[in-house]
């Protein structure tokens, strides 16, 4: 996958060569970012990507940061087709402020093939299910137990 640094960054790469994340950082131009609890802020990353078709870009928390900083991340999907700066979308989920710095890893994005299924619309659930009927149905939300 090619980048472009557009900004003064540390460039994007994993933290083991069997880790599945790419982490991206806060680039080093960017002044100290603060995000009260339950607000977000969107950051750029100072990377534009090219995708390889037949993939997206999948935004996922960094452990340390969701679980540390109480950061989660919004905003998940970058297509192949986008060209413009990835900006990273997170959350405060905690309690207290957090000050983020030029630098820090902040996010991991996992680069996933994509099936671009052909979307056909169906008049009738028999059409739709081809008339099986599973043991879930439409049981949800914990339907299937807890154990």
């Amino acid at each position: 996958m090619k980048i472009l640094k557009i900004r003064d960054v540390k460039t994007p790469n994993r933290g083991t060569s069997q880790s599945a994340g790419i982490d991206f950082f806060i680039p080093n131009d960017q002044k100290s970012i603060t995000i009260k609890p339950g607000e977000s802020a969107l950051i750029p990353t100072g990377v534009k990507v090219n995708i390889p078709e037949g993939y997206a870009l999948i935004a996922f928390n960094k452990s340390g940061v969701a679980v540390k900083k109480k950061l989660l991340v919004g905003a998940c999907v970058i297509d192949a087709d986008y060209q413009g700066e990835m900006n990273i979308d997170v959350k405060n989920v905690g309690i207290e402020e957090v000050i983020l710095e030029p630098g820090e890893k902040i996010i991991q994005f996992l680069c996933i093939p994509i099936n671009y299924v052909d979307i056909e619309e169906v008049l009738t659930l028999d059409e739709l299910y081809s008339g099986e009927v599973t043991s879930r149905g439409t049981g949800g939300f914990g339907s299937t137990g807890t154990k």
